[in-house]
């Protein structure tokens, strides 16, 4: 899978940076067979694109499409990355990254196939992912959306209990 860079522009976004501090109480029953599996290493850098595009093409995720390839074999294969694969009902749906710092884990990506979205799954997904990154123990965890995301991704990440801390313009990869 390969983007023609020369379509590739730059373009400011918002930015906004979530954390949240205390891991969440209540969990919502999952009424479906839902499967998080950790993609063993080394992921190579084809099936990581075919994940990450495949999530994030309508949401222009472009800059790891762009990226040399032994740059990002050694992004996604370092040893504090880790990235796992949704499926529910055994069909894969999405995929997780997760990046472990010393005092706190950032959920980098996140999000579900085109096929899974709209059907109530993300709610379930996004559960999954907060308990995920709270299971490696952190002080707190943290994770980034911009105006170029789905629309309702702000206001879900703070209903699941993300705060605020902080918004930028950035500058981003779009398609033209």
């Amino acid at each position: 899978m390969s983007i023609d860079t020369s379509r590739v522009f730059l373009r400011p976004v918002q930015v906004t940076f979530l954390e949240m501090h205390e891991q969440p109480a209540n969990t919502i029953p999952i009424a479906f067979k839902l499967d998080f599996e950790l993609l063993p290493k080394p992921i190579s850098v084809s099936d990581y694109r075919n994940y990450y595009y495949g999530v994030g093409k309508e949401w222009y995720w472009l800059d790891r499409m762009v990226m040399e390839d032994h740059l990002l074999h050694e992004k996604i294969n370092a040893p504090n990355v880790d990235i796992f694969v949704l499926h529910i009902e055994d069909q894969p749906a999405g995929f997780a990254e997760f990046v472990r710092e010393k005092d706190h884990v950032e959920i980098l990506y996140f999000g579900l196939f085109p096929a899974f979205i709209g059907k109530g799954y993300g709610h379930y997904f996004l559960q999954t992912v907060i308990q995920k990154a709270w299971s490696y123990q952190p002080k707190h965890i943290q994770l980034n959306t911009c105006a170029l995301d789905h629309p309702n991704a702000l206001p879900i990440y703070k209903k699941a209990g993300f705060k605020e801390v902080r918004t930028t313009t950035e500058e981003r990869r779009i398609l033209k």
